[in-house]
């Protein structure tokens, strides 16, 4: 199984899921349940997914103001290069509620990117590939939201700095995007 169809395959359970949560107190008022803790969150960007860059996160809660995570991403672009992805992060919450409301953070991963497009010194069009790794920073916000706090809705924007082998066209500095993040909470 490909990485895109696994992380296609990874949303959709997240989604039947969120569907199968049971409702408590159907056809009462709804009222939010501020005690619930949860401490994992498993996201992905669905908006993302639909221009082919995958990419999922899971985040669990080490403390009440603190996080650690693993994330994950593949983006295959028209010119025939594909950016992959892994990268462990952590992340502060000074509001002392994680993981949910602002958070700030570092992250460390590695990347391998490959590109087929022929290169006048190759004459063949073959795969040149590199693998980097680099280091960064994350800043956003995660709502828990729902009754029971299990929907998750996280935004941010980062920046991971590079460093490894050279490839054309790479830029040093890679942006992270959490565009509108969307998973479950448990």
């Amino acid at each position: 199984m490909s990485v895109p169809r696994f992380l296609v395959v990874a949303c959709a359970a997240c989604g039947f899921v969120l569907c199968a949560i049971p409702v408590e107190g159907a056809g009462a008022e709804a009222s939010v349940d501020s005690s619930a803790v949860h401490r994992h969150i498993i996201s992905s960007n669905p908006i993302l997914d639909l221009f082919t860059w995958y990419n999922a996160e899971y985040e669990f809660a080490l403390a009440r103001s603190s996080t650690i995570g693993l994330a994950v991403s593949f983006i295959s672009t028209d010119d025939d290069e594909d950016y992959k992805s892994i990268s462990g992060f952590y992340r502060y919450y000074p509001e002392g509620a994680a993981p949910a409301g602002f958070f700030f953070g570092g992250r460390f991963g590695f990347y391998d990117v490959s590109d087929t497009t022929p290169y006048p010194t190759a004459d063949d069009g073959s795969k040149e590939t590199a693998t980097f790794y680099g280091f960064g920073i994350d800043i956003g916000y995660t709502w828990l939201l729902g009754t029971t706090r299990r929907f998750a809705l996280s935004l941010g924007i980062g920046a991971v700095r590079v460093f490894g082998e050279d490839l054309e066209d790479v830029p040093a500095t890679l942006p992270t995007i959490r565009l509108v993040n969307i998973g479950i909470a448990f």
